[in-house]
C-alpha cells in the first residue's frame, strides 16, 4: 500500500492498493474528514461491488488494519473474478486476530468491530 497524500476538498487520498497480478486493478483509500471515515474508491469500478467504509477510530488504533482488511477483500474479489464465480461480501471477516462485520449501509459496506462478550 502506498501512502501518497492528495487532497480532494474534504476527501484526502491516503493510500492505494494494486493487484500484483493486474496493476490496472487499483483501489484508492480516501479519508472523508466531515464523516471521520476511510472509504475505498475503485472496488465498484473494477468489480461492480460496493465500496468499503471504515470508521476513523478503527484506523487510528491501527493504520495497518485498513490496508489488511482491504487487501483481504480484494484478494477474494480477484479470486471470484478469476474463477468466474459470484462474489458476495462475507458478513464477518477476521483480520489481524480481530473479528469484524460488514453490513450493507446503502452506498457502502460498513465495517464494524465485533466485540466478544
Amino acid at each position: 500500500m502506498s501512502t501518497d497524500t492528495m487532497s480532494l476538498g474534504s476527501e484526502t487520498i491516503v493510500g492505494s492498493i494494486e493487484n500484483q497480478n493486474d496493476p490496472s486493478q487499483r483501489i484508492e483509500i480516501k479519508y472523508v474528514q466531515g464523516e471521520n471515515v476511510f472509504v475505498t474508491h475503485g472496488i465498484y469500478t473494477n468489480f461492480a461491488e460496493k465500496e468499503i467504509s471504515i470508521p476513523g477510530h478503527l484506523v487510528v488504533m491501527d493504520f495497518q488494519l485498513m490496508g489488511a482488511i482491504v487487501s483481504e477483500i480484494l484478494e477474494k474479489l480477484s479470486q471470484a473474478r478469476d474463477r468466474e464465480t459470484t462474489f458476495e461480501y462475507a458478513p464477518q471477516l477476521q483480520v489481524l486476530d480481530k473479528l469484524y462485520s460488514l453490513e450493507d449501509g446503502g452506498e457502502y459496506m460498513m465495517l464494524k468491530e465485533v466485540i466478544s462478550q
